[in-house]
Parts: structure tokens; sequence; C-alpha cells
């Protein structure tokens, strides 16, 4: 069977050889495992719930006050102009501060929970007892953590109302309710809870723990949970999971509390640390502003300037001007120069046009250009037509020269117009140059004094509206910075264990577990097991499917019990009988893949199930290399056989014959000696005078031969057989096996090839049972 069949076989593709109730059959085999499976995983999981201690969950539900939610603590605008240290609060920022171990530490540390008591009761289950509800009272005022402790539990044993026994690390000590008692975390008291009876607890032993307050906390920050209710609000829902209901609501109500005073606190000082920082540096600035405007009056006394600014503009102007006209010219004399190199460097016969003179300011040159060019092009359309010494040519050549000589006059004149426009420009930015060097130095120093002035006015501005929002802040009568929604509540019921959750995957693990397994055995197999799976993999006929023989007997033809197998060969005999036809003989191979597959318990069978009908039949040992016919039907080793009679020692064929002592017409021939070369022996001519002879002798002729997948014997037989009887063997022969059919043309060479499964488990479902058998008396 393949891989792939296992996998898919059983989802609906019975039209490639899959089947649905065979998928299904192959795992009933295995249903009580499945049921076991299912109700140990269900026990397992019931003693595990009864066990685990249960889990509430606390939650509760604030609204952060974040102006960028859209909630503030005040509608009026100038409060909401407010920074940082007002409400502008990041909701991410928060959950981090909730989330954060020194806050829980310091909870804790208020709620004086950094110790636990706990109990066990009759039946195993461990239960935890919160503050007044244990019997017993821990105080803790002079904590002592010492990390390096190995063993951290004190086992107490109430012996009385007065008295209880101690024991530590196998220290075992006699103490007093309400005394001093000095162990590994430093010195505390033991009381036993007011209107508590002896005789009333359900146990008397108890396990006291001291925890230190750093992991305590990181232990409950990390399975807190704080999230937004959605994107768009400010809404925190807070929870956490406690086994003690009143602990947890203990918790988060207090977290919620001390998270508002600290932040309160922080705004508080903050905004106090800033009120003072920015009334020192608003007193600074104005002492060093009222500096700054002295120097520039005294400035301007001395110089008599008014407003010089202006003036210097004015200058700055005509000079940028002056230079702009002067690259403008420049730019223009490189034009020429380069449309003059360009005339220069070009031949008379050349048909090169000027580049475009539209940058330059002359008109009368940019038209010159322009009916040169013409010219050039008239010259290169005419040139395609008529030959260079054309009187057309010649005519157009004179005229582009006398264009050529005027654009060069006019270039040339342009060019020293431009050189004299230079120079007066260049006269006229000295001009200007000189004028705003007379701009007094003291100038500059005061555009220096006027810009810092400037930056000491706006920090001024600027320090003297935070110092305004720092007092407002520090005024504001709304100092709360959250609002809560929903006070911590407990779950009326457990959350945790979740019994449906629990149930549902021990289910599936008790079903799921036995099914991998069964999957797994059945992924690796790739032994044949039924019909179906042979038929698929070679596209050859199952004929028969012979179950395993309960009596252990070769021949399982007999008078003296009933046998199913029995019936089983006569099905196959009747098989045989429809695949033959008209035809009264023939002769039938017998082979197989490997070695004990049950080719010779089939030839046998075969051969007794014909001579029942009154067929006169004869089974041939040809397993030359390890013959087994005669064992197997209690005969003694013939000296001679097969191989002397093909190798031509014996040529008494009818001496070589034997008769079944308890068959009428059942016959057979021994192999004979062993020799090392069977495929040469058999491959003699006598082979084929063997196989006339015996065909002339008897009915069917059946040949027992050689594996095929293992030697080529049978392969120089195939010609001889009418039908060729191919031997699976139930949970033995594998797909490794059936592979050698479909190489080197081995199906081919078969004559009518049909398959016999042997080997059938009838437990399983396959096979014939006894319902159908003949009734012995």
């Amino acid at each position: 069977m393949k891989n792939s069949d296992v996998l898919l076989d059983g989802f609906g593709l019975e039209g490639k050889g899959l089947n649905n109730r065979r998928t299904i059959r192959s795992y009933l085999k295995y249903k009580w495992i499945f049921i076991s499976g299912i109700l140990l995983a269900i026990l397992l999981a019931g003693i595990y719930m009864f066990y685990t201690v249960p889990q509430y969950l606390i939650s509760s539900k604030i609204v952060i006050k974040d102006r960028e939610k859209g909630v503030d603590f005040s509608d009026n605008p100038l409060m909401k102009e407010l920074d940082s240290y007002r409400s502008s609060k990041i909701i991410d920022n928060e959950i981090e501060v909730f989330k954060s171990v020194q806050l829980m530490e310091s909870v804790l540390e208020d709620l004086d929970i950094l110790t636990s008591v706990f109990a066990i009761d009759k039946l195993g289950r461990q239960k935890e007892f919160y503050k007044s509800d244990s019997p017993l009272l821990i105080d803790w005022p002079d904590r002592e953590w010492q990390y390096e402790l190995k063993d951290d539990e004190y086992k107490i044993e109430i012996l009385d109302q007065n008295r209880f026994k101690l024991t530590v690390d196998k220290d075992v000590r006699m103490h007093r309710f309400g005394s001093l008692v000095s162990g590994h975390y430093g010195q505390f008291t033991i009381t036993l809870r007011e209107g508590v009876l002896i005789d009333s607890l359900e146990s008397k032993v108890y396990s006291v723990f001291f925890n230190s307050a750093e992991a305590l906390a990181r232990n409950y920050s990390a399975a807190l949970k704080v999230e937004p209710t959605n994107k768009q609000s400010s809404v925190l829902e807070i929870s956490s999971l406690d086994n003690l209901p009143k602990r947890g609501i203990a918790i988060i109500d207090n977290l919620i509390l001390k998270y508002n005073s600290q932040t309160e606190d922080e705004k508080n000082q903050s905004a106090s640390t800033v009120v003072s920082f920015l009334s020192l540096q608003l007193n600074t600035l104005a002492n060093e502003i009222d500096a700054i405007e002295g120097d520039i009056e005294r400035l301007k006394n001395q110089n008599q300037i008014s407003d010089i600014e202006t003036e210097a503009r004015l200058y700055l102007e005509g000079s940028n001007q002056n230079r702009n006209q002067i690259s403008e010219y420049r730019t223009q004399i490189q034009v020429i120069e380069s449309i003059l190199n360009l005339l220069r460097n070009s031949k008379e016969d050349n048909t090169s046009t000027i580049p475009s003179a539209l940058t330059l300011n002359d008109a009368a040159l940019v038209n010159a250009v322009e009916s040169y060019n013409s010219l050039q092009r008239d010259k290169e359309r005419l040139l395609r037509d008529v030959q260079v010494s054309s009187p057309l040519v010649v005519a157009i050549n004179d005229r582009i020269s006398s264009q050529k000589t005027s654009i060069n006059e006019n270039l040339n004149n342009l060019k020293s117009s431009l050189q004299i426009a230079i120079r007066n420009l260049e006269v006229n930015s000295s001009r200007y140059e000189g004028r705003s060097s007379r701009i007094p130095q003291i100038e500059r120093e005061l555009q220096e004094i006027t810009r810092l002035r400037l930056t000491k006015l706006e920090q001024f501005q600027d320090l003297n509206r935070k110092n305004e929002e720092a007092q407002m802040s520090l005024a504001a009568t709304t100092n709360s910075f959250l609002r809560i929604v929903d006070t911590a509540k407990a779950s009326y019921n457990p959350v945790k264990p979740n019994v449906v959750i629990i149930m549902a995957f021990a289910i599936i693990m008790g079903f799921g577990i036995p099914f991998l397994i069964v999957f797994a055995r059945n992924f690796f197999n790739n032994k044949i097991e039924t019909k179906a799976e042979a038929e698929q993999l070679t596209n050859l006929p199952v004929v028969a499917e012979i179950s395993v023989d309960e009596y252990g007997e070769n021949l399982v033809f007999s008078n003296r019990f009933k046998s199913p197998v029995a019936e089983q060969f006569r099905l196959l005999r009747a098989n045989i009988f429809a695949f033959n036809q008209a035809k009264k003989k023939a002769v039938i191979l017998v082979t197989s893949s490997v070695s004990g597959e049950g080719k010779t318990f089939c030839s046998i069978n075969i051969g007794a199930s014909l001579n029942l009908i009154g067929k006169k039949v004869v089974v041939l040992e040809f397993d030359l290399r390890k013959p087994t016919l005669l064992k197997s039907l209690k005969m003694p080793k013939e000296a001679e056989g097969i191989i002397e009679y093909l190798s031509g020692e014996n040529d008494d064929l009818h001496g070589l014959i034997k008769k079944h002592p308890n068959q009428e017409n059942f016959y057979y021939i021994g192999s004979g000696h062993i020799v090392s070369n069977p495929a040469e022996i058999m491959s003699l001519p006598r082979m084929g005078n063997l196989m006339k002879e015996l065909k002339s002798m008897f009915d069917y002729v059946i040949i027992d031969t050689s594996p095929i997948g293992m030697v080529p014997d049978a392969l120089s037989l195939c010609k001889y057989a009418d039908i060729t009887l191919y031997i699976l063997k139930s949970n033995y022969t594998t797909t490794d096996h059936l592979s050698f059919l479909s190489n080197y043309g081995v199906l081919e060479r078969m004559n009518h090839p049909m398959l016999i499964l042997n080997g059938v488990n009838v437990v399983n479902g396959y096979g014939y049972g006894y319902d159908y058998a003949p009734v012995l008396t």
C-alpha cells in the first residue's frame, strides 16, 4: 500500500481506488485502544481539575483622563492649553506604569500580604488563606530577605490554644502564640485568630511562606493584564487571576489608588519645580533685555543714525542688479564666440547649420542666422537630386558664403558693443560698492545687538507662558488623573481550570494519541494487506483470497476435517475455469516476489482441487535452487528429477513422474540434485520437449517455480505457461516487492498474469468464514 494511500484513503476518493469503509475498518480494529485512551484521558483530566486550585477573574475599569483621547479634566479653554504635566497622557505609557514592579511592590507592602498560609485537606488538596480568613495571623514587621535560602517553608502544627510547633528545615521548636520568633527572614509573631476553636479546625498543620516583596511583585505584575477596551477610547480594563477573590480585589483597587496618588504627587512636584525654575529664568531674561535696549539707544545717539537699514538695502539692490546684467552680457559674448568659432572652422561646401541665436538680443543677427540655416537646408535638399558641380549648387554656395560674411561682421560688432556695456556696468558697480563701504561699521554691531534682543524677547515670552500654565496646574482643584468606571469585582465562578476546555482537550488527546499511533503504524507499513491494495498497485485481478489454515496442513483437502481454505481453493478453481473458458488443458505457472509467500502451498492445493473433479494433474518442482514441494507433500526426496532429465542424465520421463498416494490423479516430479547453474539447465532444448510431453499426458501442468523477484528462473518458464498465478502474502509482501513487476518488462513477459492473495487474516474481515463450508458427517 502506498504511503499516500494511508493519508488519502477514506476521504471520498473512491474513484482512485480508495475506500472509506476499508479505512474505517483498519481503525476499528483498535477500537478498544481508542475507548481506553479516551477514558484514561477523562480520568486524568478529572484528577487534574480536582486537585488544581481554582482561579477567579478579578477585573476593574477606569478612564484615563487623556486630552489626546478626548477626555480632559476641565472645559476651560485656558486649561486645555496646559502641557504634559497636566492631563496629556499617552495610554500606552500609562499601561506600562500600571504593570511596573515598583508600583505593585508598594501595593503589596501596603496590604501586608507578603506571607502565605496554606493547609492540606483530607483529600490532599491545597487550600490558601487570606489574612483574616486564616486561623493563623502572621505579623512580620522586621523583614530581612535572604535570597540564598533553599527551603523557605515554615511548618506550623497547632498543639492547643496557646502553643504550636514550628518546623524549619528539620529544626523543630515549641513556641507560644504571640511570642516573638526569630527566623531566616527576621523576627515575626504568630497569633491565633480570635474566636478560633482548635477542635473546629479541619486541619491543624499549616505551611507558612515568607515572600520577597520584589519577587512577589514581579509575579503579580507579569500576571496583570491592562488593556484598552477599544482603540477609540481611553478606558482601560485591569484584570488578573487569583485563587483568593478578596485578595485579588484588594490588589487591583489599591493598585488604582496607588497609581492615582503617585501620579498626583509627581504632577505637583513637577509643577512646583517648573514654577521655581521659570521664575528665576524670567528675572534673568528681563535684566538682559534691559541692558541690550540701553546699548542700542547709546549706539544710535552717538552716530546720529535714523534709518541706515533702508540705505544699505538700496545700495545692495543696485549692486546686485549690475552684477546680474554683467553676467548676462558675458553669457551673450560666449554665445557669439562659439558661433564665430563654428563659422571659422566650417568649410565652404559644408552643409552644417549654425545653432540658434535666440539668446542674443540683436534681431538682425537672429534673422541672418535663420537665413543662413535655411540656405544650408536648401542645399542639402538640392544635393539629393543634382551633383555638386551643378550651377544651382554653385549659386547657392555663393549665397551661403555671402551670408556667412555678413554674420561674421554682425557678430563682431555685437561683441564690441557688449564689451563696452560691461565696462560701464563695472564702473557703476564700483561706485555702489564705494558708497556701501561708507556705511559705518557700527551698523553691523547694531544688527547683531538687535538680533540678540529679538532672541531674548522670544525666550521671555515662551517662559512667561510656561510659568502661567505651571501656576494654573499647581492651583487646579481637579487633580485626579483617572475616573473609576467599575470597581474591582471577582467572577462568580472560577475561570480556571476551564472544565469544558480541559475535558474537550482530554477527549481530543485520548482519541488523538491512539489515532496518531495507528496512523503512524499504517503510514510506515508498506506491506500488502488487502485485495484492493494489490489490485490498485498492479492493475491485475486478484482471483482468490486464501486465508490462514487453522490446521496447519499443506494439503487442505481432507476427509478428516472441514476447511474453509479448501472452499477458497474451489473458488480459485472456478475462476481459473472461467478464465480458461473452453480449454480443457492448461499449463499454470505459480511464482511470487520472494520466498515464503506460499507458492508451493498454492501449487499443491490448486492441483488437489483440480484432481477432485477428475482432472489429471502434475505438479513440477521447478524451484531448482530451494525446492520444497516434496517436503510439503511429505514425500521422500527423489534421487533423480527434473534436473537429471533436462541435463540428459535420465531419459525416462515416466519413471520420474510420481503419483501421490492419497490422490487418484495427482502426480508430481521432484527437482532432483541441486546444481549451481539452474538457469542454464532450464534453457536447454529438452525443456521444450518436457513441457510438450507433459501437456500430452496431463490435463493440467502446474509449475512451482522460484520467486521471480529474486532469480530469473521463472522468467525463462513464462513462455510455456497458459496462466501465470502470482502469489502475494498478506502483511508479508511489500510494495517494494511488487514494484519489480513494472521494471524491465517483467509483467509483459507473463502470459495472462493473475494474483492470489495468500495468508489473509479472517479476524480482520477478509477471506471467508465457516458458514459456507460444507458440513461433514
